[in-house]
């Protein structure tokens, strides 16, 4: 876990720089860079310094975002902590929200160059905190994407968040039905966040699904990704307009529709429907059927899109009430009008009490 390359010498300063700038005025910041120390070789040893002389000292780990999994990375930072007798500080370019979690989980300190910090001290009691990018910056050299709302991105999402693990990168790309580049660069955007760990090959070992889904969420919006999203008013309400779907094909329930029927059986959604929404094949022809007024985001009950990949729509010959994959539905859950959480939550709840992966 030693620094290998200027950059992560570079990443070092940049992230401790993040710490200088909270401290107040009248404390110190002192660092030693490359310290042995019992026998422990640390990237640096660091102590805020408090107007009294009262010090707390810190052994620094660095390392660029995704180069290793989250596992292996906090087995070192508790064996440095052990063997050096010191809190660590973890400091890297980017610590995304799964690793942060984890970091703050075990009371470990973290800084990261675009202003993420959390140094916590009991004796000198020291609490340092503040936000940074909500995304990992990329270089121009960078070969990872860095927007996730594409259809390759949907479709290796979407096999990640089922598929069984270990897989290897050219493997996940077939099963999405992309192209290994596109693979492989999803994956490089999605390592250097925590999100998932891969090994010497590049092959995916650790997916953290509610992290994916989240991630993906950023980028992804169902009335911005989808194509002819418009809505209406079901003026003999929703039950009516969902029984109507029953004998019509080519279509998808997603959202709050969706996630009741993916939730176990008798297990009650956390919040009343107020949102049907859809995939269709003819987003247009389709509210004439229903009966359908046209209305604003804002006061609509239902909401139909041309889906982004036509692939999650059933054929027109399968009248049979289907639902989008179960990645997309969360997806929409966090990003259609009237966004519910709760929903989402609720479903990886259910979905992690068979699939561990759906903890994180």
């Amino acid at each position: 876990m030693r620094n290998a390359s200027i950059r992560e010498t570079d990443t070092l300063g940049d992230a401790l720089r993040s710490i200088v700038e909270l401290l107040p005025a009248s404390w110190r910041f002192d660092e030693r860079r490359e310290v042995v120390l019992r026998g422990v070789r640390l990237d640096a040893v660091v102590e805020l310094v408090g107007p009294s002389g009262d010090r707390a000292a810190f052994a620094v780990e660095a390392k660029l975002s995704g180069s290793v999994s989250t596992a292996v990375l906090l087995d070192v930072l508790r064996e440095h902590a052990r063997r050096a007798g010191m809190p660590v500080l973890f400091a890297s370019d980017y610590v995304g929200p799964s690793l942060r979690a984890a970091l703050i989980a075990e009371g470990i300190s973290f800084a990261d160059a675009t202003g993420w910090v959390r140094v916590i001290s009991e004796d000198p009691l020291i609490l340092l905190t503040s936000h940074g990018a909500k995304r990992s910056p990329q270089t121009r050299v960078a070969s990872a994407v860095t927007r996730l709302n594409g259809i390759a991105a949907s479709r290796t999402i979407r096999a990640l968040s089922n598929s069984d693990l270990p897989i290897g990168v050219r493997e996940l790309a077939n099963l999405a039905g992309v192209s290994p580049g596109s693979a492989s660069k999803l994956l490089a955007t999605l390592a250097s966040e925590g999100v998932v760990d891969r090994d010497e090959r590049g092959g995916v070992h650790t997916v953290r699904r509610r992290a994916l889904i989240r991630r993906w969420a950023q980028d992804y919006s169902f009335a911005k990704s989808n194509r002819a999203v418009s809505y209406y008013i079901a003026p003999r309400g929703l039950d009516r307009a969902a029984a109507q779907l029953s004998d019509r094909g080519g279509i998808a329930l997603t959202g709050s529709a969706a996630a009741r029927r993916i939730l176990p059986h008798g297990m009650t959604s956390v919040v009343p429907l107020k949102l049907l929404a859809l995939y269709a094949a003819e987003p247009i022809a389709l509210p004439r059927e229903l009966d359908l007024i046209a209305a604003e985001p804002a006061t609509a009950n239902v909401v139909i899109a041309a889906p982004q990949d036509k692939d999650i729509l059933p054929g027109f010959n399968d009248l049979s009430l289907t639902t989008a994959p179960v990645a997309l539905v969360l997806a929409d859950l966090l990003t259609l009008p009237g966004r519910s959480d709760a929903e989402a939550d609720q479903l990886m709840e259910a979905l992690a009490k068979n699939d561990p992966a759906w903890n994180e």
